[in-house]
């Protein structure tokens, strides 16, 4: 997976999360994103990892970065979806 910013300033170093957040780990380096689903009324917020395309957490309410970070390890840097490029090459 290839990850390029759109512009130097795009990772913010408050780690402010929202959905569509990018997270990236110390921990093997996994990308990560939050999204929210429109449609969805119990776990509304779901933890989804880019790296291997799974899911890793569902939420009621908007998680903390404490709470993302009890799951997927140490944070290092957070952007939105809309500020990185993310390129996926399969192998087969």
């Amino acid at each position: 997976m290839n990850l390029t910013l759109k512009h130097p300033s795009a990772f913010d170093r408050t780690k402010v999360i929202s959905p569509g957040s990018v997270l990236i780990t110390k921990k093997h380096e996994t990308v990560y994103m939050l999204v929210y689903e429109e449609n969805e009324e119990e776990y509304p917020y779901v933890l989804v990892s880019l790296s291997d395309a799974r899911l890793v957490q569902n939420y009621d309410i908007m998680p903390t970065l404490g709470d993302i970070e009890d799951w997927i390890g140490e944070i290092t840097m957070v952007t939105q979806k809309n500020k990185l490029a993310i390129t996926i090459q399969a192998n087969y």
